[in-house]
């Protein structure tokens, strides 16, 4: 009887295994039954082979035509190799933590830990040859049967044949598994991409309900270039082979890092090199895969060959992860630069398409900001694109104003030679007034997207109605708002008139006295008007009072009574009795002087058309209002149309667009 003699519940307890790295058990398990493979062609010449049965929770269901038991979770693996076996070397090796036996390869010594760490029940079996005796090893490999019984039994079966159960997943393991025999094989052939280039390396399969030779599918899905690339970061001499995989699940381009011949970390090329993106797979048909290896990785891999205890950053001496990464991304650059240059040239055309006809306010960034703008993805959507130029100019924005003090700091404290300082201040104003050009842009397109919105505003919708006067009136002014309120960009009186812009007090949709009593109704159905004055409410007499009132589009039912201009009136003749508050509290004071300029923005129904004529206005040139002024009441009327507003809107700022090419 043999038995480890160290505490091999803490070992197993202290062997770092992710959980979300559920098969390096089965890689340890493959790269041994390889290593054994190796250890027996020393000896003879033969054709070694590895068979991995997926061992499944037995079959649930009543068998349905189409489905298979690929449909129940992976419990564990069975992986069997015609290696040398488990003679009394290694099976001395086997017993001892940390063994060196094979140290010349790579082997920690730990990988049967992580057997125990990930899975309840491993079996190992084992038949060789002894001499001239052909023997078998059988024994249960678990953290509860510390003494193994290694006595060898005369073998039945005359050819090698050694086989690991590793059984029952433990929970936390099992649920990051998968269910594809054939995604399991992918990650097998990554793993063992090193050995599967030589000639001598075993046939590998993995078998399901059918058998997916790695080989074979190494063979046609990875096209790799013979020569490898050598480089050095500090005195470390690194090798890259460079090779592109012709299979979508690898999920992206990739390095992967290897020590002692087994994949050890992945690092995804994706999110570190800008333009390669994973449209390389829709483009090319490929992604690109880089096999890494060099001494220092081998020497610096930590004992559960899941990470390497190399610094991310340097320190003075030390060579970082991020030195040795960045040099290789450098060669798979060079080895990409035809396909990166092609996607570089594209991105940039959409960029400059998409500013040029979307977003103008960041023309500036092409100039100023080029390796901000180089560094953006190149299969953005445009909302993220646009997202990422915000953020850009949020950073020129920064830079511009912080360039601007220092500027303004070396003036405050005297400059000996203005000429010294003379191109200096040229570029500094041309930035300046380039950035004062793209927000003019900016406020020029927004403008162009509310008119957009407005003319949208008033067609029928899908389900055949028009949009509810709170549409059009909170495009125009946000409702139940007033100038203090809101900021100057928030509103587009504009819409209207450019004027009603300047404007010292406005109040949207609030009512007389601020008092929800007063009118409620009218102010309910949206009817109620803003007002406006081009002074603050001092006490004085206003000079110039505006109310405009706003309609659904196309509203039809208008009569001598309840109609847009008796509702105007209405409002004159209450602020004619100076008694109404605004929303302060301070009176809304009118005088003989005052004047009324009201505005009903609504389309001219034949109704309306017939209130308006009842009422003696007078159609506008251009056919799309009405008008009239009011003596007695000092008040000018006057009838919108929709179409109007659109077209009077539209031509006032027809130069602007023009001169924005939108």
């Amino acid at each position: 009887m043999a038995g480890f003699t160290i505490d091999l519940a803490g070992r197993v307890k202290n062997f770092d295994l992710p959980k979300t790295q559920p098969l390096i058990p089965l890689f340890e398990a493959v790269v041994n039954s390889i290593y054994a493979i190796e250890e027996r062609m020393e000896r003879e010449d033969f054709k070694g082979k590895i068979d991995i049965r997926i061992i499944r929770e037995p079959q649930e269901i009543a068998p349905v035509e189409g489905i298979n038991s690929t449909i129940n979770e992976i419990i564990g693996f069975s992986i069997s190799d015609n290696g040398i076996g488990l003679d009394d070397n290694n099976m001395k090796s086997f017993l001892q933590s940390d063994s060196t036996y094979r140290a010349e390869k790579g082997g920690k010594g730990v990988g049967r830990f992580s057997w125990l760490k990930a899975f309840d029940n491993t079996k190992i079996t084992s038949i060789y040859k002894d001499d001239d005796t052909w023997v078998k090893r059988e024994f249960e490999f678990s953290i509860d049967k510390l003494d193994i019984d290694d006595s060898l039994k005369e073998a039945e079966e005359r050819d090698y044949c050694t086989t690991v159960e590793l059984i029952d997943y433990k929970p936390v393991y099992r649920k990051h598994v998968g269910k594809s025999p054939e995604v399991i094989a992918t990650k097998i052939m990554q793993h063992c991409m090193i050995y599967l280039m030589s000639p001598n390396c075993p046939i590998i399969s993995v078998i399901d309900d059918e058998r997916y030779c790695i080989n074979d599918m190494f063979e046609k899905r990875i096209k790799r270039e013979d020569n490898p690339i050598d480089f050095v970061v500090g005195s470390e001499k690194f090798s890259l082979v460079n090779a592109k995989i012709q299979d979508a699940s690898v999920g992206g381009s990739k390095i992967y890092l290897y020590a002692n011949d087994r994949m050890v970390k992945p690092v995804d090329l994706d999110k570190t090199l800008v333009d390669l993106d994973k449209n390389i797979y829709d483009d090319k048909g490929f992604y690109y895969v880089g096999i890494l290896t060099g001494k220092y990785l081998d020497d610096n891999v930590e004992m559960n060959r899941t990470s390497f205890d190399i610094s991310e950053t340097a320190g003075e001496d030390d060579i970082s992860m991020d030195d040795i990464v960045s040099k290789a991304k450098e060669q798979v650059e060079e080895y990409l630069k035809d396909y990166l240059l092609e996607v570089r040239e594209k991105k940039d055309a959409r960029i400059r398409k998409y500013i040029s006809s979307s977003a103008p306010q960041f023309g500036h960034l092409l100039k100023y900001m080029p390796d901000s703008i180089n560094a953006i993805k190149p299969t953005l959507s445009d909302a993220k694109l646009d997202e990422e130029l915000y953020r850009i100019k949020r950073k020129f924005d920064v830079e511009l104003k912080k360039e601007n003090q220092d500027m303004l700091d070396k003036m405050s404290t005297g400059i000996d030679d203005l000429g010294q300082y003379e191109q200096k201040f040229k570029e500094q104003f041309e930035k300046i007034s380039e950035a004062n050009k793209s927000a003019l842009a900016e406020y020029v397109y927004h403008r162009k997207i509310i008119l957009e919105m407005l003319r949208k505003g008033i067609h029928l919708k899908e389900d055949g109605r028009f949009n509810k006067e709170s549409y059009i009136h909170n495009l125009i002014y946000p409702m139940r708002k007033t100038s203090e309120d809101i900021e100057y960009e928030a509103h587009n009186l504009w819409l209207i008139d450019e004027r009603l812009a300047y404007c010292e007090y406005i109040s949207s949709d609030i009512p007389f006295d601020n008092n929800p009593k007063e009118e409620r109704t009218d102010i309910l159905m949206l009817d109620h008007p803003i007002a406006l004055s081009d002074e603050n409410n001092t006490g004085r007499e206003f000079e110039t009072i505006v109310i405009f009132e706003l309609k659904r589009p196309m509203r039809d039912d208008y009569d001598a009574k309840e109609n847009p201009i008796q509702q105007l009136l209405g409002y004159v003749d209450k602020l004619c009795t100076n008694k109404v508050t605004d929303k302060n509290g301070r009176l809304i004071k009118v005088g003989s002087n005052t004047q009324f300029y009201l505005y009903a923005v609504c389309d001219l129904t034949q109704k309306m058309i017939k209130v308006a004529e009842d009422r003696d206005f007078i159609e506008t040139p251009d056919k799309l209002g009405m008008y009239k002024y009011h003596e007695k009441k000092r008040a000018y009327i006057e009838l919108i149309s929709y179409d109007k507003l659109i077209l009077d809107a539209e031509k006032r700022n027809k130069v602007l667009f023009e001169k924005l090419g939108i």
